[in-house]
């Protein structure tokens, strides 16, 4: 009798690895009693970590079709594949793997979200595009490719806009322009450093589109940005699951500082449940996001849509086909009491008790009282960082009851990405207690970053 398994195709070839993702769906697989396997491209530099928790590792000449089909054909002769699964959220200069994922699992017959929904979130572009066909509240919105298309387009948008690329991760190029100076530097800023960001894989490859009407379009990754008219309001997220077609919207985020950087937007201060939105703004919400989900068709996954509550209601801001990211994971299990990543491979593997543990979860997220806070500490200055100083200030404290700091001894670029110097997970009494939290690492906790220039000298 064949063992059951499943299989996780992982593009992640950074020295430091861009997101964790592969290892907790593991972890939940082998409690499940399924056996692990990945798949990765030949001669990628960074084997040990996929040896580390695969009980099986298979290399692919290309992260194709056709060449991850035949992986996947010649697997079936040893194993049961319940599920093939990768990180869908993300595009890759490799192609879109999550859609190649999708397109096998649906000749297979196996569920999965399908390769044009997952397409659709990917790519901000598309996304404006459906919501604008199904009469859904969005923005005014233009894909430019150089100076003149900006110019013409960011008039007729109006200022001020949000600029960035139509792929992306991180908040990596993201910028709120006032004016042609400021859009035109930004525009200068990502094409001169497009190459030297950290997530330049997750700006995909080349794409290009044909609108019903005829019309053409393309992305070129680092020259082409997405512009979109801003969304002014308190912005938040809601964390959604998808079993089969049913869509569960199970809890919402509000994000109570939002820093503006050069050429990026971080997230400092989340909390959950929400304070700032009322009963029926949340349910406004939900119904919201069920309508973004039903209009980009996205099934059996798990999903991370960002919004801000405007006077009219919710704007989407962007739909990411994965778990969400900081401590999303937290929150599922303190707020919804679900461990998301054995609720995905429920999901895709179509365990019978995933729509009763979906509707209690619901539940337990709307009635929930108890709040917590995602607290998060980023650079000032690019460099080498080296370490916290006084860490264990925050470790000590008894609301903190998760903490993890960035990797030592990595080049940060503190202009153009995020990057989690200090992520918590806290409880909290409220806002006003989240927010003294945050204060009181800015005051007590010290990254130490050494400029390049001094260890040039």
């Amino acid at each position: 009798m064949k063992p059951n398994a499943i299989l996780f195709v992982d593009i992640d070839d950074a020295e430091i690895t861009r997101y964790t993702y592969r290892e907790p769906h593991f972890a939940a697989a082998k409690e499940m009693g399924l056996l692990c396997l990945t798949a990765a491209l030949q001669g990628r530099q960074y084997t040990e970590r996929l040896s580390a928790d695969s009980d099986e590792v298979f290399y692919v000449e290309s992260m194709t079709l056709d060449a991850l089909r035949d992986l996947v054909h010649d697997l079936l002769d040893t194993y049961n594949l319940r599920t093939i699964l990768c990180h869908a959220g993300h595009a890759s200069a490799s192609g879109q793997v999550g859609c190649i994922v999708a397109e096998i699992c649906q000749e297979m017959e196996l569920p999965h979200a399908s390769s044009n929904a997952i397409a659709a979130c990917n790519n901000k572009f598309l996304m404006r595009q459906i919501l604008k066909k199904h009469d859904i509240r969005s923005v005014r919105y233009a894909l430019c490719s150089n100076e003149e298309e900006l110019s013409s387009q960011a008039n007729m948008i109006g200022y001020p806009l949000i600029a960035k690329p139509p792929f992306g991760a991180c908040s990596v190029f993201i910028k709120k322009c006032n004016n042609w100076a400021e859009l035109q530097v930004h525009y200068q800023t990502f094409t001169a450093h497009y190459e030297h960001s950290n997530y330049t894989d997750f700006m995909g490859n080349q794409q290009e589109y044909v609108t019903p009407k005829g019309e053409k379009y393309v992305s070129i990754p680092g020259k082409s940005l997405l512009l979109e008219e801003y969304i002014d309001g308190i912005e938040g997220t809601i964390e959604c699951a998808i079993n089969q077609n049913t869509i569960y919207p199970v809890l919402i985020n509000e994000k109570l500082i939002l820093t503006e950087k050069s050429n990026t937007v971080l997230e400092n201060l989340l909390i959950a449940p929400p304070v700032s939105f009322s009963p029926s703004e949340q349910e406004q919400i939900k119904n919201y996001a069920i309508a973004c989900l039903s209009a980009v068709g996205l099934n059996n996954a798990i999903v991370h849509l960002e919004f801000r509550m405007t006077s009219e209601g919710p704007v989407v801001i962007e739909i990411n086909p994965r778990l969400g990211g900081l401590f999303v994971n937290s929150a599922f299990r303190d707020l919804a009491g679900l461990n998301p990543y054995q609720l995905y491979l429920s999901i895709l593997i179509q365990d019978q008790e995933v729509d009763f543990q979906l509707t209690q979860a619901c539940k337990q997220a709307e009635q929930a009282t108890q709040h917590y806070s995602m607290i998060v500490m980023y650079p000032d200055t690019n460099g080498y960082f080296k370490g916290i100083e006084n860490l264990n200030y925050l470790k000590n404290q008894p609301c903190i009851l998760e903490c993890v700091s960035y990797t030592n001894d990595c080049y940060i670029n503190a202009e153009i990405e995020e990057h989690y110097l200090i992520k918590c997970w806290a409880k909290v009494e409220g806002a006003s207690h989240a927010h003294t939290l945050h204060n009181n690492m800015l005051e007590n906790v010290k990254p130490i970053i050494i400029p390049e220039s001094d260890l040039i000298s």
